[in-house]
């Protein structure tokens, strides 16, 4: 039988601001930005992935304390907008799109997942 591979899906987006690309994680409240698409997800991810690595590390029995660690309200509202325009009508705002972190539950403690 072949084992699914399973995920935990952080949500957010990135868009195009002052010449450069954005990442933004709203379930952690972490930014990236690079001159690519690409480059400021992978960045950002690679920034989830050294926060969640931390908070396991530093405090293996309150991780649920750490997270999820939400973005200030602006944030959260921008990525609405942003998910209910893809809804609307996807592919629409290149400028502007959801994007979802994948992590391994394996980064986070088995009493997490």
């Amino acid at each position: 039988m072949k084992q699914e591979r399973q995920e935990i899906l952080f949500r957010g987006y990135v868009k195009k601001e002052n010449g450069h690309w954005v990442a933004i994680c709203i379930d952690l409240n972490i930014v990236a930005q690079a001159d690519t698409v690409d480059e400021a997800v992978k960045e950002c991810g690679h920034l989830i992935m050294e926060y969640l690595t931390y908070v396991r590390s530093t405090y293996p029995k309150q991780i649920n304390k750490y997270v999820p660690r939400p973005a200030p309200q602006e944030f959260i509202d921008e990525f609405n907008q942003i998910v209910n325009q893809e809804l609307r009508s996807p592919g629409s705002r290149r400028n502007k799109r959801p994007h979802n972190f994948p992590v391994r539950p394996n980064v986070l403690s088995p009493s997490y997942v």
